[in-house]
């Protein structure tokens, strides 16, 4: 006679053996009734056996399809659960926002008081549901109950064993470094910051957060936390230390505008160079090698998956290595930056990366005759406000950060490195990146017999100047100087050379 064991998820109708499975709650909304379109709490499946060992046999396959569908939703349900931790918190950070507001009257801030906690009891039942819905009532009530009363929070956080429970929880009351990053950025922009800076704000509190935990947010664990992005990242000491002060300043944020408590303690970010171990300087530009000829013409006609997923990437490749301009003069650019300067046809670079420095770091660039049929393409079908090289952007990262890590992936699947970090020795690199078009350009030129100031004119100032009159002064006088006739002459010069056509 068969055992429970044999029997379980089986049942006979009518002389055939089916499959039944009570389903746990949170799996139910992913199974739905056809006809009423309601969730299903049984899943049903006939084995079609009229014997049992026929029938535990397909029992176990069907068994093996479902728990790996289960598996799949748990998969796929994190980002859903993300999503709803994000809703409950929003709830309360608005019910606080009154709670702290000068405007706010006291009867606003008692009624915001009592939705915050009703909006808790909220959380921790939309939690239960979730994460622990199979547990009885008295198996709850034992592992919640402590010597004060009735701790359900630390309840479902016991009894759940796949540490998702703890997630949802710390997300949705604002217990993650990063609960209040979205509120920080409309802070910060409503009050001026650049879409650039609030992006940087965003990406260093969210990269932080994944490695740092509240519990353990002090001046020992952020020194190691920089320490490690220095050393094993290849990060700056300086760059480390100003991330530091973003995250300093959100923290004040936090404590003074949104009166969070786990933020109002003595900050840990207060960084400085001593802090860190002896280091050398890291000029990058220096450990950075110009490309040789063969080099170009690999990287330029190997079709990797980078160059088919983004075609675009191939036009600034050509752009790089014949003016050396920064990745980001080029992504820049629009349509309208294709001009007519004294009858010369010229890509004209109106801004540039160090821009900072000095507002008039501009510079007309001749076309050369080879490049004239890639710009007709790039240009084809597009708008005066159009960007010329058409690439991807995310909130996360801008356009010249996104095909600059296709470019690193493209030169990596042909056997280069991009220069790492020698902050803490090591050996002199033969790594080569985007930039290193730039010396490519620079070292090319010098030995086509090109000055230091044209060399500038065409892969950009090389100085900044202390104020926008003399940038400007420097930029009409080298004008003058190099006049664009003879910058094209020495820039097709440059395109002779190439063993390789576009």
């Amino acid at each position: 006679m068969a055992n429970k064991t044999d029997m379980k998820y089986l049942k006979k109708q009518r002389n055939i053996w089916f499959y039944a499975r009570v389903l746990p709650k949170k799996y139910r909304p992913y199974f739905i009734n056809k006809k009423t379109g309601q969730p299903i709490t049984t899943f049903k499946k006939t084995t079609e056996c009229e014997l049992l060992d026929d029938a535990i046999f397909e029992r176990d396959i069907i068994n093996i399809k479902l728990n790996v569908l289960f598996k799949e939703i748990d998969n796929n349900s994190s980002n859903i659960i993300s999503g709803k931790a994000q809703t409950n918190l929003q709830k309360l950070i608005e019910y606080r926002k009154v709670q702290v507001s000068s405007l706010s009257s006291d009867s606003s801030r008692d009624g915001a008081g009592e939705m915050v906690s009703n909006t808790y009891d909220e959380i921790i039942e939309k939690a239960q549901d979730l994460f622990i819905p199979q547990v009885s009532t008295k198996e709850f009530e034992r592992v919640s109950a402590t010597k004060h009363g009735w701790d359900k929070e630390r309840g479902i956080i016991k009894l759940d064993k796949s540490g998702k429970a703890k997630q949802f929880l710390d997300e949705s009351l604002g217990r993650t470094f990063n609960s209040y990053v979205d509120e920080y950025i409309k802070h910060k922009t409503l009050w001026g910051d650049s879409e650039k800076k609030t992006r940087a704000y965003r990406l260093i509190i969210n990269t932080f957060s994944k490695t740092m935990t509240l519990d353990k947010l002090n001046k020992k664990a952020v020194k190691q936390w920089a320490i490690n992005r220095v050393i094993e990242q290849g990060y700056q000491p300086d760059t480390v230390i100003t991330e530091a002060q973003f995250l300093n300043k959100y923290l004040e944020y936090l404590a003074d505008e949104l009166e969070i408590k786990w933020a109002n303690i003595k900050s840990p970010f207060k960084l400085k160079t001593e802090h860190f171990p002896a280091y050398k300087k890291n000029k990058s530009a220096k450990d950075r090698q110009a490309w040789s000829m063969e080099d170009m013409k690999l990287v330029y006609q190997a079709d990797t998956p980078q160059v088919i997923n983004k075609p675009e990437l191939k036009n600034l490749i050509a752009l790089g290595m014949i003016y050396g301009c920064r990745i980001e003069e080029f992504l820049q650019l629009t349509i309208a930056n294709i001009v007519y300067e004294e009858n010369i046809r010229c890509i004209y670079i109106d801004k540039s990366k160090t821009d900072g420095y000095h507002p008039f770091g501009q510079r007309y660039l001749p076309i050369v005759d080879c490049l004239n049929p890639i710009i007709e393409r790039m240009i084809e079908d597009k708008q005066q406000e159009d960007y010329l090289i058409t690439t991807a952007s995310s909130p996360k990262q801008s356009r010249s950060a996104l095909i600059g890590g296709s470019f690193i992936r493209h030169i990596k699947e042909l056997g280069y490195e991009r220069p790492k970090n020698l902050n803490f020795g090591g050996k002199p690199q033969q790594a080569k990146d985007f930039h290193s078009y730039r010396k490519t350009v620079n070292t090319n030129l010098l030995g086509l017999g090109l000055i230091t100031s044209q060399r500038n004119s065409i892969c950009g100032w090389g100085t900044a100047f202390n104020n926008k009159q003399m940038a400007e002064t420097a930029y009409l006088q080298n004008k003058m100087a190099y006049p664009l006739v003879q910058r094209k002459e020495h820039l097709e010069l440059w395109a002779s050379q190439f063993t390789f056509s576009f």
